[in-house]
């Protein structure tokens, strides 16, 4: 899978203690380097991208930092724009965006959780529009402002497996296009591949043409802040039923990075990468 990457993603970092940092993602690319995969640079979207999916206001007080939530401070707006670009970029390609800052907790007319655009729905949206795009989120988090985006889309099944009760505190049921998976702490591998099977038989029986990954890395048992207990080749057995799904509804996928914040970040993502390669 090609990894669409752009350093400028590494030059921006909040405070000392905030853990959205710019070396998970400096390990990924590191990791994924050192297995030959192949890396593509990317342009930042353009202001149409980013509104197809969210209000024209909301693209506005991202512009001009106006904006206050304690776990998303004001950065420049080219970092946000240039990981949404990523993700375009990722689509088109059927690559890896790897790419911060991370996406899934922005919805049409909100930011939270270290997300400023919602990459993945930018990119869902520019690239397949018209097309039947499963989401897979595998996150540890809800991906709230996905499900924000695209709830009641019929062209868009979204599927999330993650920890509850937890941050944002949503995605407690399933509502019509968006299917949710809600797990307690302390989920280990097993009832987590159990779900797994469950989530992809969902997407099956949608026949997507296109599945796209909102991938975390935080439901690993060392990650700081979660409480999931997978153990690092987890990531091999989560990534290979997702490739046969892909095989079998004859779909195209991209990937787009979420969250992630133990320092085995990279070693995970070359386990998930290894199961995921033989969909083609």
């Amino acid at each position: 899978m090609l990894v669409i990457y752009n350093p400028l993603c590494l030059e921006y970092r909040h405070d000392d203690f905030h853990p959205e940092t710019p070396e998970r993602v400096k390990r990924i690319a590191e990791a994924l380097e050192k297995t030959d995969h192949d890396f593509v640079d990317a342009r930042p979207a353009k202001l149409e991208d980013l509104l197809v999916v969210h209000t024209e206001e909301h693209v506005k007080r991202v512009e001009s930092m106006n904006y206050f939530d304690a776990d998303t401070p004001p950065i420049d707006v080219k970092y946000p724009i240039l990981a949404a670009g990523c993700a375009i970029k990722a689509a088109e390609l059927e690559g890896f965006a790897l790419t911060r800052p991370p996406g899934h907790h922005a919805g049409k007319n909100f930011l939270g959780g270290f997300c400023y655009f919602n990459n993945i729905a930018v990119a869902v949206r520019k690239v397949y529009s018209g097309e039947r795009v499963a989401i897979l989120d595998i996150d540890v988090h809800h991906g709230n402002g996905t499900q924000d985006i695209f709830l009641h889309d019929d062209n868009v099944l979204y599927v999330s497996i993650h920890q509850y009760p937890f941050y944002p505190g949503t995605g407690t049921e399933s509502t019509d296009n968006c299917i949710n998976f809600p797990l307690p702490a302390g989920t280990d591998e097993k009832a987590y591949l159990k779900t797994l099977e469950k989530a992809l038989t969902r997407i099956q029986q949608f026949m997507p043409d296109v599945l796209a990954i909102s991938l975390g890395f935080d439901t690993y048992e060392k990650d700081p802040l979660t409480g999931f207990l997978l153990k690092k080749e987890s990531y091999q057995k989560i990534a290979k039923p997702i490739a046969n799904t892909v095989k079998e509804c004859k779909a195209r996928c991209f990937a787009v990075l979420e969250g992630g914040y133990s320092q085995d970040i990279g070693k995970l993502a070359v386990e998930f990468f290894e199961g995921l390669e033989p969909y083609k």
